[in-house]
């Protein structure tokens, strides 16, 4: 479930930001700012100041595509080997050395 910051919490850091991106410090005044969490809610599920940071639009694309995306794939990834979950193997079909195909028949 995400945990959301609450009004009082993002009042709290638009004061601290002084209406400014907290990353490249331009003015959010007429523009849409977001309320970004600094250690994603997948990791730990804080919704507070300390955790709360003012980005424009752009800032935020950035961290959370080139942040954020990967540290979470890579979590999961860990998540999924630790429990033993494993993909199902796709591939059916190969060549043998003389190029004729060889199709193995589905599983049931």
């Amino acid at each position: 479930m995400r945990v959301e910051f609450s009004k009082a919490v993002k009042l709290a850091a638009w004061r601290r930001a002084s209406g400014r991106c907290e990353k490249c410090g331009c003015l959010l005044a007429g523009k849409v700012g977001h309320y970004d969490h600094i250690n994603p809610v997948v990791f730990s599920e804080d919704a507070t100041l300390a955790n709360c940071q003012l980005l424009c639009v752009e800032c935020h694309d950035q961290k959370t595509n080139g942040i954020d995306k990967p540290a979470i794939a890579k979590s999961n990834r860990i998540r999924t080997r630790h429990a033993g979950i494993r993909k199902d193997r796709t591939i059916r079909a190969w060549r043998k050395f003389d190029g004729s195909p060889v199709i193995k028949p589905r599983e049931r």
